[in-house]
């Protein structure tokens, strides 16, 4: 019987890298991104080299990983993904009892279509704020979303680059909107946004809560804040005003800030509240 081959830090870096550049695009996107020198760029990929601390934490922040899962077995972050739930039409739901009744419990969305900003407090820095763009429109009788997200300074580099593309469809009941994704650009972490009713005093207004995958696997809960922009025609818009940004930032509305800001336990909606629509033991 073989022994398990032993463990290389170089190696597994090596690899872990290069498959991450390919979900990515390119190495040679990855690298001018990062405002990386290629051929620097090819030794971590040969596993000649590791980066500095430095170099590292600039990879993770961009990757939106923890260091320690480039070291980690490849087989471990490169295993395909399970095979993904299929949503209407085609909605695989057999053998699932109570889930199958809580989604057929489920009211056709009142959310518009159109263009949103989606803002969520930066989990590195709560002086920060991470605006992404979302699309919602309808799709073979459902209402459907991809959020756009960019880990990185609003304007910075490229205009339209991609750190995660999340698609996915919008649920809806009685008391909130249900946004449930996956993200395909990244490593196939699940994300679930609940959202309340339009802010009366503020038209286009909503806010809600967020439970995301971190990096490290686990889930994370944050205040999330949806502003509608628009139809269609202004998606490229929308997108490259994507990316990471202070809370001061003078292009984030003030009832926008106050959303994402307040502590009042009144303030926030139940981010679980379609379990209310479970049938009972």
């Amino acid at each position: 019987m073989n022994e398990s081959a032993p463990f290389s830090p170089h190696r597994n870096f090596a690899d872990n890298l290069r498959a991450l550049c390919t979900r990515h695009g390119s190495i040679a996107a990855v690298c001018r991104a990062l405002g990386m020198n290629r051929q620097q760029f090819n030794k971590y990929l040969s596993g000649s080299t590791l980066p500095n601390v430095a170099t590292l934490e600039k990879l993770c922040g961009f990757f939106h990983i923890e260091s320690e899962s480039l070291f980690q077995n490849p087989a471990n972050l490169l295993s395909p993904p399970r095979s993904e739930l299929q949503l209407p039409n085609g909605l695989a739901l057999h053998g699932l009892g109570f889930v199958a009744n809580a989604f057929a419990g489920m009211q056709p969305t009142s959310l518009r279509a159109g263009c949103y900003h989606f803002y969520s407090l930066w989990p590195r820095d709560e002086s920060k704020c991470l605006r992404e763009a979302l699309f919602i429109h309808k799709k073979a009788g459902a209402t459907v979303f991809t959020r756009f997200t960019k880990y990185r300074a609003v304007g910075q580099g490229q205009q339209y680059y991609l750190s995660g593309r999340h698609d996915g469809i919008v649920l809806e009941q009685d008391k909130a909107r249900f946004l449930l994704s996956l993200n395909r650009k990244g490593c196939g972490e699940v994300s679930l946004v609940s959202i309340g009713s339009e802010n009366a005093q503020s038209q286009g207004l909503l806010s809600g809560v967020a439970l995301v995958m971190a990096p490290s696997g686990t889930p994370q809960a944050s205040r999330a804040t949806l502003r509608f922009c628009g139809c269609s025609d202004v998606l490229r818009r929308t997108i490259r005003e994507a990316g990471v940004l202070p809370l001061c930032d003078p292009s984030i509305p003030d009832e926008v800030r106050q959303s994402l800001t307040l502590k009042s336990p009144g303030a926030h909606l139940e981010a679980f509240s379609l379990l209310d629509g479970l049938p009972k033991a």
